[in-house]
């Protein structure tokens, strides 16, 4: 098989020709290292790449399926990992010059669950420092372009990861997200994105952005392919505060596109401003939705006119806690829009922070009478395509001067409140960028949002669609 076969495959389709000696993990991850090699001077998504060690990996586990030792779906299958796990043995940067030399001596949980399953790590995607960001163009290491349009943003703060998925670089990827750090990226770059019910995936040994909003999510091509690469990385974990007991995941083995009789939940007051290319790929596929058999209820939920500046105003206290001694120490050194941002934070008072939270639990009691009404809530993920890297931050729409602009709101309460969210591409605009549909499901409703997604995916071909880049 050709290498340009190879990387078209999925995730799902890797893993079985894999395991059954039909195409070896050398030729898979040599595949995905050398596209990686080639279009890196475009994209920028990566800061370590680990072509031998990966290699080395994937000879090891050609033996072992040929001796039958199989860990399982992700044996031998290349991935990528935002460069905000911990590595050992590998530079671990979180795309700031304070670490941008620093080797830890231990693996985060996530690296641990995927070394345990068979994944071979084939680099460490570039991001916005330590996650601070939505843009990805907030790196010591320099930005993230788009495969779509290189003069575009990537999304941020989990840029480099979708990137590289969509380019083909790796069929997974993993990425964080405090505020919509995987939602958006994925819209922007046309591929699927994932984020968990908070304390699904464990967060020990990566960099903290808020700890009550952190979350770790998945990047991939398509929902079968998220579901394969969340199961192995599921579980509960007593290092991770926020670590929820859970049963085995399976969500591979319960994935079902009949979702019949499921009521999806539309907030139109907060579509006010969402472009109309956008607008227009979400109405049509609100109606390839209805047309699987969900029924589409109009919602008002007023209380999510404040979750953008909850949401902002918490991540940001936390922030500038968990960064206080590096800024202190090394101020100068932080990129200076994130610098600014921990400034910012660190004027947050007790009682405005606290005032703040009153806001996030009303807001969290609206949603859950909401969830008794529907069982999930869809959206356009972003209000527009991926803005032009020139416009900079301000280009999202969605930072401190626009935080009450409607469409933030809708994008970020999923990660304030810990809820399961899946953005997909439902569209191309006129400019042929890709244009995302979010799912959001109740508190440990993933199943019931990845079944959503599937079953949109079933009927429609968008997922397919590639950048030229690729």
């Amino acid at each position: 098989m050709a290498p340009d076969e190879i990387l078209e495959l999925s995730a799902s389709e890797l893993s079985r020709l894999i395991a059954g000696r039909e195409l070896s993990s050398s030729d898979a991850v040599s595949a995905a290292v050398t596209r990686l090699e080639r279009l890196e001077d475009k994209l920028n998504a990566f800061i370590t790449v680990l072509r031998e060690q990966a290699l080395a990996e994937a000879k090891k586990a050609d033996e072992d399926i040929a001796h039958g030792r199989n860990r399982g779906p992700l044996h031998g299958v290349p991935v990528t990992i935002k460069d905000m796990f911990e590595t050992a043995g590998v530079r671990t940067t979180g795309g700031s010059k304070i670490l941008a030399d620093w080797v830890p001596e231990t693996d985060s949980a996530l690296v641990e669950r995927l070394r345990a399953a068979g994944a071979i790590i084939i680099g460490k995607t570039n991001l916005d420092e330590f996650g601070h960001g939505g843009t990805s163009t907030l790196s010591h290491f320099g930005p993230v372009h788009n495969p779509w349009n290189i003069d575009r943003i990537a999304g941020g703060s989990s840029g480099g990861s979708a990137a590289a998925v969509a380019s083909r670089i790796g069929s997974l990827s993993y990425g964080t997200e405090t505020g919509s750090s995987v939602r958006r990226p994925a819209s922007y770059c046309g591929i699927v994105g994932f984020k968990p019910t908070f304390g699904i995936i464990s967060r020990h040994g990566s960099f903290r952005g808020a700890w009550s909003q952190d979350h770790v999510g998945i990047f991939a091509r398509s929902v079968e392919d998220i579901t394969l690469g969340l199961d192995p990385v599921a579980g509960f974990d007593a290092r991770d505060p926020a670590s929820v007991h859970q049963e085995k995941p399976a969500y591979a083995a319960r994935l079902d596109a009949n979702v019949k009789g499921l009521r999806v939940g539309v907030l139109r007051r907060f579509l006010e401003g969402v472009d109309p290319e956008v607008r227009q790929a979400f109405e049509a596929a609100l109606k390839v939705l209805a047309e699987t058999g969900c029924e589409i209820v109009d919602l008002d939920v007023p209380e999510l006119s404040y979750a953008a500046m909850t949401s902002m105003m918490t991540s940001s206290a936390e922030s500038a806690g968990i960064n206080r001694h590096w800024f202190r120490e090394h101020y100068h050194d932080f990129v200076p829009h994130v610098a600014k941002g921990l400034a910012v934070g660190m004027t947050i008072t007790a009682s405005e922070y606290l005032t703040v939270q009153r806001a996030r639990h009303r807001i969290r009691e609206a949603l859950r009478a909401t969830f008794e009404e529907v069982n999930i809530i869809a959206a356009p993920t972003t209000a527009r395509v991926a803005p032009l890297l020139s416009e900079g931050v301000r280009g999202n729409g969605d930072d401190a001067r626009h935080a009450s602009y409607n469409h933030s709101n809708l994008l970020r309460f999923p990660s304030m409140l810990g809820l399961p969210g899946c953005s997909l591409p439902c569209g191309l605009n006129s400019e042929g960028l890709p244009v995302g549909l979010q799912l959001v499901g109740g508190w440990f409703a993933d199943q019931t949002v990845l079944n959503t997604a599937f079953a949109y995916q079933s009927t429609t071909d968008w997922h397919t669609r590639r950048p030229a880049l690729a």
